[in-house]
């Protein structure tokens, strides 16, 4: 029975001990990766990243500052309007009092219409100014008639008192070749009924005071229709105008 006591203990009971201590460890390696772990880049605190209200003392700025530049557009135009009425208030009345162009013919050369002649008209300038003087620069004259160019002339520069009419004769030679048909037909027909309209195209400048300070070569265009049956009976076409911008 010594024998026996002395006999080593059973492989199941001496290996408890061992796998008890291999779980423990299992378990401690498992459970560590359940600890929070820090991130590697700083978050940013988005208190910060928020837009900042703008103030309504700056809406109000903005406000006043586009009530001020309509104000001083609107007051510019205001000025510029009534500087232009003034303007015109100086400016001469001008007439066309009669025109001729009995004397234009019509012919064919290579099956081409020719028109030759001239044409005679009689402008008016009329200053109807009290106390102002006006002078004139010269005046280039474009002449045309149912769509057809007749020629270009000029007034030479001259001087009219207050409360005055000028009267200036002007002749353009005509020599126009290729004319267009249709159009040729239609002055031969406007001719023969009195009907023809004339039209003067007028480029020109303008001097005078104002309160005692000059204004020199205001520049000016004026635009004439005139048509012969008004003409006949004593009737003058009055020409329209306007100042051309500096």
């Amino acid at each position: 029975m010594a024998d026996g006591s002395s006999l080593p203990p059973p492989p199941g009971r001496n290996q408890s001990k061992p796998s008890s201590a291999r779980h423990v460890a299992f378990s401690e390696t498992a459970s560590a990766p359940s600890k929070v772990r820090e991130h590697p880049y700083p978050v940013p605190d988005l208190d910060h990243e928020r837009p900042k209200r703008i103030r309504p003392g700056c809406y109000a700025c903005c406000a006043w500052c586009c009530l001020v530049f309509f104000a001083i557009v609107i007051l510019a135009l205001i000025i510029g309007f009534i500087c232009v009425a003034i303007f015109h208030s100086y400016l001469p009345t001008i007439y066309i009092r009669r025109f001729n162009a009995t004397s234009l013919n019509f012919t064919k050369n290579h099956n081409n219409i020719v028109l030759k002649g001239n044409v005679d008209f009689l402008v008016e300038f009329f200053n109807k100014n009290d106390k102002t003087e006006l002078k004139y620069g010269a005046f280039k004259i474009k002449v045309t008639s149912a769509h057809i160019p007749l020629g270009i002339t000029q007034f030479s520069q001259f001087t009219q008192g207050h409360k005055n009419t000028k009267s200036l004769n002007g002749t353009v030679r005509v020599n126009k070749s290729k004319i267009d048909k249709d159009d040729a037909d239609q002055l031969k027909l406007d001719m023969k009924n009195r009907d023809m309209t004339l039209n003067l195209g007028m480029t020109g400048s303008v001097s005078f005071p104002i309160g005692g300070i000059p204004f020199n070569d205001i520049p000016i265009i004026s635009n004439c229709d005139a048509k012969q049956r008004e003409i006949d009976f004593g009737n003058k076409a009055k020409c329209d105008y306007k100042i051309i911008p500096i």
